[in-house]
């Protein structure tokens, strides 16, 4: 089965999943206590529901336990092998599982994966250094983005917070970051020194609360939110419609006389809810192989 789509129907998992709300699940990772799973009603064969597991002994509730009691309470606990696990981020295995839905879903995507092959999965570690690789990337090729962000790191040593406090705006603008993000990055550094700002929370959070925390910060705007959520928290449903690549190639995989915007991209990119994330990639990796392309090497990866 690997991974199968469902859509939630009634109000027991309030506020996690809302009625009419669209999930995946796979069968291929095994549950643990806290997930949220799907499983046929034991007593209903075709009827599923979408609990949490509470325990390892399979006993399943909903988070809204007023809301009926066709949970463990009615019924006992469940086998665990009967359960999938519903996917709230991606990894390099969910990612390829998420790829083939789609695939199968959509000729359009079929075709891109039968001319480019499935593109690698690759990520960014969550924190301070992704986030100001995002905002020296914001308007800028991803190569000129890499480039900054070596210049930063070249001048502070390890990118901390502190490090880029203590280097300030004036040594910043000296290596060639602009005066606007020279500006942004040190606001960003001393609200993460002062407590103001914590980006570890923002993997605990609800998508839509943490897309809107990180707005909040100077300088973060959707794209460079919905990139950090995609490429760091890996949640699987991000969908970048100010991202002018998958613009293009959207237009390119679907044959689009004309390139969407950021209004008809949210549209187009209902048909792949929840993990439009995965479409994405799939879109970014024709994009840059049609034009012989591929990302740059992460300068991520080649500092602490």
């Amino acid at each position: 089965m690997s991974m199968k789509r469902f859509r939630v129907a009634g109000h027991s998992m309030t506020p996690t999943l809302q009625p009419g709300q669209e999930i995946v699940a796979t069968d291929t990772r095994r549950p643990a206590s806290g997930n949220v799973v799907v499983f046929e009603h034991p007593a209903r064969g075709g009827f599923w529901l979408v609990k949490r597991l509470r325990d390892d002994s399979g006993w399943v509730e909903g988070d809204n336990p007023e809301v009926g009691r066709d949970d463990s309470r009615g019924f006992g606990p469940v086998s665990l092998d009967e359960m999938l696990t519903v996917v709230t981020h991606l990894d390099a295995e969910t990612f390829v599982e998420a790829c083939d839905l789609l695939a199968a879903e959509d000729s359009s995507l079929a075709e891109l994966v039968d001319h480019w092959g499935l593109p690698v999965f690759w990520r960014r570690p969550p924190g301070f250094r992704t986030l100001v690789l995002l905002m020296m990337e914001q308007q800028v090729s991803l190569e000129s983005g890499a480039a900054m962000y070596r210049r930063v790191a070249n001048l502070v040593g390890e990118v901390t917070p502190e490090t880029i406090a203590s280097a300030g705006e004036e040594a910043l603008r000296s290596i060639g970051v602009t005066r606007q993000k020279s500006a942004y990055l040190v606001d960003l550094s001393l609200r993460l020194l002062s407590g103001d700002f914590d980006l570890d929370v923002l993997e605990t959070l609800p998508v839509d609360q943490a897309r809107t925390a990180l707005i909040s910060i100077r300088g973060v705007g959707p794209w460079t939110a919905d990139a950090y959520l995609l490429s760091a928290v890996r949640h699987p449903d991000m969908w970048p419609v100010g991202d002018r690549a998958l613009q293009v190639g959207t237009a390119e995989t679907l044959g689009m006389g004309a390139i969407p915007d950021e209004a008809e991209l949210e549209i187009i990119g209902e048909a792949w809810r929840p993990v439009r994330a995965a479409a994405a990639r799939m879109i970014w990796h024709g994009y840059l192989s049609a034009r012989g392309r591929v990302e740059p090497p992460d300068p991520l990866l080649a500092h602490p």
